[in-house]
């Protein structure tokens, strides 16, 4: 069956969102944010651009607080700056070159192309921001605000689906047969992309080619709580010529919960969202990538009716900055502890009805993803696991913390919870 491109804009939903996190070479991340609320009555649209250094995490006073800054076009079209969008929250990076922008412009001016295969084309541009432009190859973030002394540009190419055998299926599977009844629907156009990117930041520049997970989201509006992850193994390193050990497009070789694994030699990369999917009710997209088994978890086997969850277990604790979560199915069971030091969450908008709430979310970008993959061959319950990869995620050659990790809406404000 033929999938719609589910990374183009769902034009007749309250809120579309893309977000793109870039895992540089030295393993410092860039992230980037376009969405929009229709209907919000204030902070309709949101530009987001965030980069933090891979380094130890600092001691900070608690008196300190992040360096940040939101633009905000006001009813005359003239740029203000209301001021900090996370008051009191300690930055996690002492790194000067580290930086977090909430642009809020007053409109997006969107255009779409034809429908082409595999994937559509449009641009969503923000005036006197930037623009996000998306090819059937390419996606590609220009961003300059000269007021910020801040230029970005970003070109992502040689994507990996999520299911290679089905580039335009991505986590929800046949769950996205439901998709216009859901209040949330995630979407992964790529877990690994090559990424060139440029940023420029008073006087500061760095430039290179690193790994990006590329998603997306569209539906009603974010969940009252929810957690998110995502994490690479060891950030790609060039050559003396400039080339870098990134996939290609024929890599990867994601497959269902119910097949066997497809061996390759693309990168190990782990993602994961869900929380509170309805009252009462917890659902989690889980899918892990390596070259010894490419395996997606969904509901129904990931999720939880109030306490009951047969197939799953999770627990998190946002003060703490740990989540774990097991599932299994009759043949295959997951295991991931992710862990991130406290002081490394800043804060991000999210999409809510009345427009994008800041510091409704807080994201570490140094966190580290312990996975362990078991398999047994026949689905007898005496039977031993056995297992078949375990690695940790999520750190650099030299030992650093680079994943990422998401607490949203009520599961960061509550201590530890699960299910």
């Amino acid at each position: 069956m033929q999938h719609r491109d589910h990374y183009a804009p769902h034009l007749k939903r309250a809120f579309n969102g893309y977000y793109t996190r870039v895992q540089l070479a030295d393993g410092a991340t860039l992230a980037v944010i376009f969405c929009w609320v229709r209907k919000a009555p204030e902070r309709k649209n949101l530009v987001l651009v965030c980069y933090t250094p891979c380094v130890r995490p600092p001691v900070v006073p608690p008196s300190q607080g992040p360096s940040t800054a939101t633009l905000a076009g006001s009813s005359t079209g003239n740029t203000t700056l209301p001021g900090d969008t996370t008051p009191g929250l300690p930055y996690p990076c002492a790194d000067s070159r580290a930086f977090k922008y909430e642009f809020y412009p007053e409109n997006f001016e969107l255009t779409v192309g034809p429908p082409r295969q595999p994937h559509a084309s449009f641009t969503i541009s923000a005036p006197r921001v930037g623009h996000m432009k998306v090819t059937a190859d390419e996606v590609e973030y220009c961003i300059s605000v000269p007021e910020r002394n801040l230029h970005v540009h970003l070109a992502l190419d040689a994507h990996v689906p999520w299911d290679p055998a089905q580039p335009r299926r991505g986590p929800m599977g046949r769950i996205l047969h439901l998709s216009s009844l859901l209040p949330l629907n995630w979407h992964v156009r790529s877990t690994a992309s090559r990424a060139t990117y440029a940023v420029a930041h008073h006087g500061n520049k760095v430039r290179g080619i690193g790994l990006a997970h590329v998603e997306n989201n569209w539906g009603n509006s974010f969940p009252t709580g929810w957690i998110w992850a995502q994490a690479f193994d060891a950030p790609p390193r060039a050559d003396a010529d400039g080339s870098v050990d990134a996939p290609t497009d024929s890599e990867g070789g994601g497959e269902d919960v119910g097949g066997e694994p497809e061996e390759d030699g693309g990168p190990r990369s782990f993602a994961m969202a869900g929380g509170r999917a309805f009252m009462g009710v917890q659902a989690y997209l889980v899918g892990y990538r390596s070259p010894k088994c490419n395996w997606d978890f969904r509901p129904p086997v990931a999720m939880g009716v109030g306490k009951l969850a047969p197939f799953m277990d999770v627990r998190h604790d946002s003060r703490s900055g740990g989540v774990a979560i097991r599932l299994r199915t009759w043949r295959r069971r997951l295991e991931v502890a992710i862990e991130a030091p406290p002081e490394t969450f800043i804060g991000m908008a999210a999409p809510l009805p009345k427009g994008h709430e800041p510091g409704f979310a807080r994201e570490s970008f140094q966190a580290v993803v312990h996975v362990k993959a078991e398999r047994r061959r026949w689905p007898w319950p005496w039977l031993q696991w056995e297992v078949v990869d375990e690695v940790v995620l999520g750190r650099t050659t030299d030992g650093l913390s680079c994943g990422a990790l998401e607490f949203g809406g009520a599961f960061y404000k509550v201590g530890e919870d699960g299910v």
